[in-house]
């Protein structure tokens, strides 16, 4: 009797984790549908660069060969997990993560339905965490902590952190610099997040400053949004076999 009640706690624990904290793969309500096999397996597959940049946005720009590397599509949703930062009052920190939160946002349903983690404490898992820090506005002002590697046929992508740098706000703490106007900050911390987010879907920079993946942020220059150049890009990504080589 013990065996049998043991066995149907660990049953139950089991679903609770397939279910509940794992969260559906593709084809799940509110998921992604499930890919063909083949745009899954693209490791030591090679497609012809002249065909594939043709409509790609700036996919292979400054890139004459290169390796497909994009999340699975199988996974159905991303979650990503946004806390509140620590280091400004919990009024401050709300405005700051609702700016990052309409940033990450604007990637929502390319392809991945975005789904958002907030709360102070989580029992799921997440497959993007966003990190804060402080500090003066630099180029590197984000960085996406991303990586791969081939598994058979298939090519694993996986994303540790978007880091996200919020710049000095007088008054929010003792230690902290001069203040930046309100909507100027929101604007920069959108931005910052929107563009860490595009790296973590696996994109890599754009030639055009008209594009939120353009290197450089520019306060009163850059469009705090994602451009239609940005979408058609991550579009073209997931459509072609992951982990396949482009030449």
């Amino acid at each position: 009797m013990t065996a049998i009640r043991f066995a149907c706690v660990a049953a139950v624990a089991f679903a609770v984790y397939w279910f509940g904290l794992r969260g559906g793969g593709c084809g799940a309500p509110g998921a992604v549908a499930c890919p063909a096999p083949e745009l899954e397996e693209g490791v030591g597959v090679t497609l012809n660069a002249a065909e594939v940049c043709r409509a790609a946005g700036y996919l292979c720009d400054g890139r004459s060969s290169f390796q497909v590397a994009r999340w699975q599509l199988d996974k159905g949703k991303l979650r990503v997990r946004v806390r509140l930062p620590e280091f400004v009052d919990e009024k401050t920190a709300r405005q700051i993560r609702d700016a990052a939160i309409e940033g990450i946002m604007e990637w929502d349903g390319h392809p991945f339905p975005l789904v958002l983690d907030t709360g102070e404490f989580t029992y799921r898992f997440w497959d993007i965490g966003v990190v804060w820090s402080q500090g003066l506005y630099s180029d590197n002002a984000g960085v996406a902590h991303a990586g791969g590697a081939a598994d058979g046929k298939r090519f694993v992508f996986a994303v540790d952190s978007i880091a996200v740098v919020v710049p000095p706000i007088a008054g929010a703490g003792p230690l902290l610099g001069p203040t930046s106007d309100p909507a100027a900050l929101r604007a920069q911390v959108k931005a910052t997040a929107m563009h860490e987010m595009g790296h973590a879907l696996g994109l890599l920079h754009s030639d055009s400053e008209d594009d939120i993946m353009f290197p450089q942020f520019r306060p009163g220059a850059t469009q705090v949004r994602v451009s239609g150049r940005d979408l058609r890009t991550v579009d073209a990504l997931y459509a072609l076999p992951n982990g396949a080589t482009v030449h």
